[in-house]
């Protein structure tokens, strides 16, 4: 018998463009100058990633969800082929404490993904959370409870809210564990990969 706290897993895409990463350590970088006590907020780059679902699994079917997954990837590769691009321009917020930025290209993409793993899950009757929409973004910074600041200040990023900051190519989707131990790199341990 198990915990029936099941662990938290999650598809993504990995951001690794250095190019991409050193204009979002320009977000970073100019929040802090504003306010040193946002970099204890810092989301690290070394974790940047697009989210695809969310999803809880036993550790007893873990097993059974790449197997899930796999299939819907091989059935559905035609329709997850894509311009292969990800763009990404401009800043937003979740509430104060999530500051993040969004794509402005591949979001059809993503949002045609998302939709074919989450039937998959959920045909299966894996917990995929509520019926939140699904809303891409890569975050940069969020509020952690331990600190005395309780949100983000919006002048600490205004004068880059429509900056581009790039553009990401992709060519996997990786099956991640939020509760594992993160690799050598710092990343998150990745449990299963499907190659577009």
């Amino acid at each position: 018998m198990g915990s029936n706290k099941s662990p938290n897993m999650f598809l993504a895409i990995q951001i690794s463009n250095p190019d991409l990463k050193k204009n979002l350590r320009k977000v970073h970088f100019n929040c802090v100058v504003k306010d040193n006590r946002l970099k204890d907020f810092i989301v690290p780059l070394e974790t940047a990633h697009i989210t695809l679902n969310v999803f809880r699994v036993e550790n007893d079917r873990l097993e059974e969800a790449k197997l899930v997954l796999r299939e819907a990837f091989e059935n559905h590769l035609e329709e997850m082929k894509s311009e292969g691009i990800i763009s990404f321009k401009g800043l937003g917020m979740f509430g104060n404490t999530v500051l993040f930025t969004k794509p402005n290209i591949g979001i059809e993409f993503l949002q045609r993904v998302h939709n074919i793993f989450q039937t998959a899950l959920s045909a299966h009757k894996f917990d995929v959370g509520g019926s939140r929409s699904y809303n891409p973004h890569l975050t940069l910074m969020q509020v952690k409870g331990t600190s005395e600041m309780k949100e983000i200040p919006r002048d600490s990023f205004q004068d880059m809210e429509d900056l581009e900051f790039g553009s990401q190519d992709f060519q996997e989707i990786q099956f991640l564990s939020m509760s594992k131990e993160k690799d050598s790199s710092g990343y998150y341990y990745c449990e299963d990969l499907y190659k577009l």
